[in-house]
C-alpha cells in the first residue's frame, strides 16, 4: 500500500512539474508570429510581453530579446509618461543584454534593429541601425537557403525592405535573400 501511495505520488508530482514546464514556455514560432503581427492586434505588444512573463529568460538570449523587444515596444500601450519610460527603458536593456551574451545571433540583432527603427528620435535609441541591418545582411547571406530558420529569415528580409532605409546595395542583398529564402520560388 504504501509503495503505491509513494509511486502515485512520484507521477502525480511528475505529471504536474512537466504540465508547469510546458506552461511556462512558449513555443518559438508562436512567438516569432505574435512579434510579426504585433502591430496588427490591438496592444499586440502588450500581449506579447505579458505572454513571455512566466519565462525562464536567464537561459536563452534570444527569449530575453523577444522580452525586450516586446517591452519597449508596449510603451506604446501602457498609460503615463513615467510607465512609458520604464517599459521603454526595460526592453532596450534586455536587447542590449541578449546581444551581449549573444552577439552574433541575427535573429537577435534584428530585434534590435527593428525596436530601432519604430523608436521616436526624442529616446536617442538608434546608434546602432546602419551596423545591425550591415551584420543582418551579411550574415543571411551566407545561410543556407534550406535553413531550418528560412521562414523567419524571409519575413526579416520583407521587413527590412519595408521598415528600413537602406541603400541600393542593401536593397538588392535584402532583395535577393527573400528569393532565396522563399520556398514559393
Amino acid at each position: 500500500m504504501i509503495i503505491l501511495r509513494v509511486t502515485l505520488l512520484v507521477f502525480t508530482y511528475s505529471y504536474l512539474g512537466i504540465l508547469s514546464l510546458n506552461a511556462q514556455q512558449m513555443p518559438m514560432a508562436k512567438i516569432r508570429e505574435q512579434f510579426f503581427t504585433m502591430d496588427k492586434v490591438d496592444e499586440g505588444a502588450l500581449k506579447l510581453y505579458k505572454s513571455l512573463a512566466n519565462t525562464d529568460l536567464t537561459k536563452d538570449p534570444v527569449m530575453l530579446a523577444y522580452h525586450g523587444a516586446s517591452s519597449a515596444a508596449a510603451a506604446g500601450s501602457v498609460g503615463g509618461v513615467w510607465k512609458k519610460f520604464e517599459y521603454f527603458n526595460r526592453g532596450k536593456d534586455e536587447l542590449d543584454k541578449a546581444i551581449g551574451l549573444k552577439p552574433l545571433d541575427a535573429e537577435i540583432r534584428f530585434l534590435r534593429l527593428a525596436t530601432q527603427v519604430n523608436t521616436p528620435g526624442f529616446l536617442n535609441y538608434k546608434a546602432d541601425i546602419k551596423r545591425d541591418k550591415s551584420f543582418i545582411l551579411q550574415t543571411l547571406a551566407t545561410v543556407p537557403a534550406n535553413h531550418p530558420n528560412a521562414y523567419l529569415y524571409l519575413r526579416i528580409c520583407r521587413f527590412m525592405l519595408s521598415y528600413v532605409e537602406l541603400e541600393n546595395a542593401e536593397k538588392n542583398i535584402a532583395n535577393q535573400l527573400v528569393v532565396k529564402f522563399n520556398p514559393k520560388k
